[in-house]
C-alpha cells in the first residue's frame, strides 16, 4: 500500500494583473518547502499568501501578504 503524503502547509499565488479567480494553491509537507516556493513566487512579482492546512496542531497559522517577508526570514 502506498504511503499517503500529508501536506501541512499551503501557498496561494495570484499572478500579477489577474483576478483572484485565477489564483493557484499548492500544498507542501514542510514549512521550509513552502517558504522556498513563496520566496520564488515573490521574486517573480506575484501576490502570495500562505498558512497551515486545517487541522494543524498545535495552532493553525495564516500568513498574509504583509507578513510574508518576515515569515520567510524566520527559522523553520
Amino acid at each position: 500500500m502506498a504511503k499517503r503524503v500529508i501536506n501541512r502547509w499551503f501557498v496561494t499565488v495570484k499572478p500579477v494583473g489577474m483576478s483572484w479567480i485565477r489564483r493557484q494553491t499548492r500544498g507542501f509537507q514542510t514549512e521550509t518547502e513552502a517558504k522556498q516556493f513563496a520566496k520564488a513566487m515573490l521574486s517573480e512579482g506575484h501576490n502570495v499568501t500562505a498558512g497551515t492546512m486545517n487541522p494543524h496542531q498545535p495552532k493553525r497559522r495564516n500568513i498574509t501578504a504583509l507578513e510574508l517577508d518576515q515569515w520567510i526570514e524566520e527559522e523553520a
